[in-house]
């Protein structure tokens, strides 16, 4: 029997749907990170190491967590993008 999704993943959807997510890393606000990698199979270290260099993901990561969420990949690229430009002003 499939593993039910987390429900937090609906309120991310409704805040980026929203407009109160303004970048990537946000998203970890509402649903911690470690629901995330695991709901991914993803390991803990390598996930820790893509939050803190977003460009590093993978489009099939992005969009593999855009599923989890329940959004288009793009919206999540945009807030990829977003984190990414935020950076480099700093």
């Amino acid at each position: 029997m499939p593993q039910e999704k987390d429900k937090r993943y609906k309120i991310v959807r409704d805040l980026i749907a929203g407009s109160f997510v303004k970048n990537f890393n946000q998203i970890f606000d509402a649903v911690p990170k470690s629901v995330v990698y695991r709901d991914l199979g993803m390991n803990y270290n390598r996930f820790n190491k893509l939050l803190q260099h977003v460009d590093l993901f993978t489009f099939r990561e992005i969009k593999a967590i855009a599923g989890l969420i329940g959004c288009d990949a793009k919206v999540l690229i945009d807030l990829v993008y977003s984190d990414m430009t935020s950076k480099k002003k700093k």
